[in-house]
C-alpha cells in the first residue's frame, strides 16, 4: 500500500514570516509592543509613586513538536505542532542610579491567544504593566524608606543599580524552517522503542523528538528593537529497571543539535538504544563498590562536559551584594580576580559567537543577549588557571560597572557563556589514557584505578580496572562526591581529541577524556529503598508468554516494513 508522506513545516506564521522584506519596527508584534510601551511610558502614573523610567516587553513565539514512544506505539496525544506565545513585562522606577534593580520581582508574564489580535495583545499588557508598576513603585518605595534607617558600605552604594547601554534596532533573522516528516518518525520511533520489549525485566522506557522553533522581540523605552531567532532539535532514549532490594538501574542517550539534518542517522540511533539497554543490563549484574577510593580517576564523554557544567557554569558570574537585606550568600568570585582557581594547565573560555565545531553547529550561539547587548567574540574567563573575568549583565559591581552581554534571560539575572569551551595544555592521545591512569595509580600504590563514563546522581556508570592485569568491570551502588571548581587543582592530563555537548540553549566544548587525582568515590548513603512491586511482571509470567509472543510478532512485522 502506497504510504502517503506528510510534511511538517514548523513556522512563526504569516505575520512572522514576511516581515523578512520590510523593515523591523513595521513587524506585526514590534507594532503592538512599541505601541502600548509608549502609552504607558508616557501616561504610566499615581500622585504618591514614582514615575516609570524603563519598561521593556519581550515576546516569545515559540512552536514546538513533541513525539513520544513506549514498546512499539505512539504515546503522544498531540501529534501536530503547538504554538504558543507569552510576554514579559519588566519596569523601573526610580533612575539608573537608584532602581534595585537586581533586588526586585520580576513575575510579569501573560500567555497570548493563538490569533494575531492587536487589541487582545495590548489589554493582556496594559494589565502586566499596570500590576508591575504598581508593585515595583511600592517595593521601590519601601526599599528607599529602609535605606534611611541603615548603614552602607559607601563604595556599594555608589555603584549604579542599573547599566546604560547604547539601544540597539536589529533584525537578527527570522527563525528558519524545520521540516520533519511526521509519518517517518512516527514509524521510527515505534521502531526504536520496540527494541525494550525483548527485554521485559526494563519496566520504564521510551524514545522521544523534541523540536523546538522560535523567535524572541525586545522592545525597550530606551529605544532597542530586537528580534533573534532560537530553536533546536533533541533525541532521547531512556530506560529503567530495579532489583528485588530496591536498587534502581537507568540510562539514557540523549542528543540536542540545531537542525533534523544533523540528527544521527538512523542505523545509528538503532545502536545507541541498544547499547542503552545493554547499559541497564550491565549495571543491574554489577559488583557491588566495596570500601572507599581516593585516587586518580579517568573521566570520559558525558562525564567530562558534566564535570564543566558544575565547576563553572553558575559560579564564573558576578554577583551583586545586595544594599539592604540580606546577602543570599555563595562565593563571591570577584575577590578573587587574579588568583588560581584550577591547575595552570587549564583555559576556560566564553566564545557566544562560535557557531560551528567540527563541522557541527553550536546551539548555545548568540548575537545579542536578552538585554541587548552585543558581547565580543569571546572572554577568556581562566586562563592558565589563573581567573581573568567573570560573566554579568546590566548589573553593575565594583570591577565590572558595563555589561558584557551574557545575560540570558529577559530579566537580566542569569549569566550565560552560550559556547564553553575548556582547554588544557598538557594533553596525550586519547588511545594513552588509560595507559596513564594505570600508570599514575600504581605510582601511589593503589591495586585499582576508576574511569567514569557517566556521573548521574541516582546511576553512574562507573568501572573499576585493576591495575596489575587491566581488567575492567563495572560497579555499582556507589557515588563520586560532589566536585567542585578547587576539585581541578588536581588536574593530571587531558585527551587530544575535543568534543562538543548540546543543551537547548548552551554548548560546551571540552576535551573527550581528562584525568584528576584525588577524586573520592564511596558507597551510596541510601538507607531507604522502595519496596519491590508486590506482584510479577506479567512479561514474565509464564502464562503471559502466549499474549507476549503474538505482541512481539506484530512489532516484528512493523520493523520488517
Amino acid at each position: 500500500m502506497r504510504i502517503r508522506i506528510f510534511f511538517l513545516v514548523l513556522i512563526l506564521g504569516f505575520t512572522g514570516f514576511v516581515v523578512k522584506a520590510q523593515d523591523l519596527k513595521d513587524n506585526f508584534y514590534v507594532k503592538v509592543l512599541n505601541d502600548e510601551l509608549q502609552r504607558n511610558i508616557q501616561r504610566l502614573h499615581l500622585p504618591d509613586l514614582e514615575k516609570p523610567f524603563y519598561i521593556a516587553y519581550n515576546l516569545q513565539n515559540v512552536n514546538s513538536y513533541h513525539l513520544s514512544s513506549e514498546r512499539g506505539e505512539i504515546t503522544t496525544v498531540v501529534k501536530t505542532p503547538v504554538n504558543n506565545k507569552s510576554v514579559s513585562v519588566k519596569l523601573r522606577v526610580g533612575d539608573y542610579h537608584r532602581n534595585f534593580d537586581y533586588m526586585m520581582y520580576d513575575g510579569y508574564f501573560a500567555n497570548l491567544p493563538d490569533e494575531a489580535s492587536a487589541d487582545e495583545y495590548r489589554r493582556l499588557l496594559w494589565l502586566e504593566t499596570d500590576r508591575a508598576y504598581k508593585n515595583n513603585a511600592r517595593q521601590f518605595s519601601g526599599f528607599m524608606s529602609s535605606l534611611k534607617r541603615v548603614s552602607v558600605d559607601e563604595k556599594e552604594l555608589a555603584l549604579d543599580d542599573l547599566a546604560r547601554i547604547t539601544p540597539v534596532v536589529k533584525d537578527f533573522g527570522a527563525i528558519q524552517p524545520i521540516q520533519l516528516d511526521t509519518k517517518k518518525w512516527e514509524q521510527q520511533l515505534k521502531v526504536l522503542s520496540a527494541l525494550f520489549i525483548a527485554y521485559p525485566k526494563i519496566t520504564t522506557s521510551y524514545c522521544r523528538l523534541l523540536v523546538n522553533s522560535s523567535e524572541n522581540y525586545i522592545v525597550s523605552s530606551e529605544g532597542s528593537v530586537i528580534r533573534k531567532p532560537g530553536g533546536a532539535v533533541t533525541f532521547m532514549a531512556y530506560g529503567a529497571t530495579s532489583d528485588e532490594e530496591g536498587n534502581n538501574y537507568n540510562s539514557n542517550y540523549s542528543i540536542t543539535v540545531k537542525s533534523m539534518e544533523e540528527l544521527p542517522a538512523w542505523d545509528q540511533l538503532h545502536t545507541k538504544v541498544k547499547e542503552l539497554i545493554s547499559k541497564i543490563q550491565q549495571k543491574e549484574l554489577a559488583k557491588a563498590f566495596e570500601g572507599s577510593y581516593m585516587g586518580p580517576v579517568l573521566f570520559m564523554g558525558n562525564a567530562v562536559t558534566d564535570i564543566v557544567n558544575q565547576c563553572f557554569s553558575n559560579t564564573l558570574q558576578t554577583r551583586r551584594k545586595p544594599i539592604i537585606g540580606y546577602n543570599s550568600g555563595g562565593t563571591s568570585y570577584e575577590e578573587k580576580l587574579g588568583q588560581k582557581l584550577v591547575a595552570s594547565d587549564l583555559t576556560v573560555t566564553a566564545i557566544p559567537s562560535l557557531k560551528m565545531v567540527n563541522g557541527k553547529h553550536t546551539t548555545g550561539h548568540y548575537e545579542i543577549d536578552d538585554e541587548g547587548v552585543v558581547p565580543a567574540d569571546s572572554l577568556v574567563l581562566i586562563e592558565a588557571g589563573i581567573l581573568k573575568s567573570l560573566l554579568n549583565g546590566r548589573t553593575p559591581t565594583r570591577k565590572f560597572l558595563k555589561s558584557q552581554g551574557f545575560a540570558q534571560s529577559f530579566m537580566g539575572r542569569n549569566y550565560n557563556a552560550g559556547v564553553l569551551r575548556l582547554t588544557s595544555s598538557k594533553i596525550a592521545s586519547a588511545d594513552s589514557m588509560q595507559v596513564r591512569l594505570l600508570r599514575l595509580a600504581k605510582e601511589e600504590g593503589l591495586t585499582a584505578a576508576y574511569m567514569v563514563k557517566d556521573m548521574s546522581s541516582n546511576s553512574p556508570e562507573i568501572y573499576k580496572i585493576d591495575v596489575a592485569t587491566g581488567k575492567t568491570e563495572m560497579v555499582n551502588e556507589c557515588r563520586i562526591t560532589p566536585l567542585a571548581m578547587k576539585s581541578l587543582r588536581r588536574f593530571i592530563l587531558a585527551s587530544d581529541k575535543q568534543q562538543l555537548e548540546n543543551s537547548s540553549d548552551y554548548s560546551i566544548i571540552s576535551p573527550e577524556s581528562l584525568i584528576v587525582n584525588e577524586i573520592e568515590i564511596e558507597q551510596s548513603e541510601t538507607t531507604t529503598k522502595p519496596k519491590p512491586i508486590i506482584v510479577s511482571n506479567p512479561l514474565l509470567d509464564k502464562s503471559a508468554a502466549g499474549t507476549r509472543g503474538k505482541t512481539t510478532g506484530k512489532i516484528k512485522k512493523a520493523v520488517k516494513k
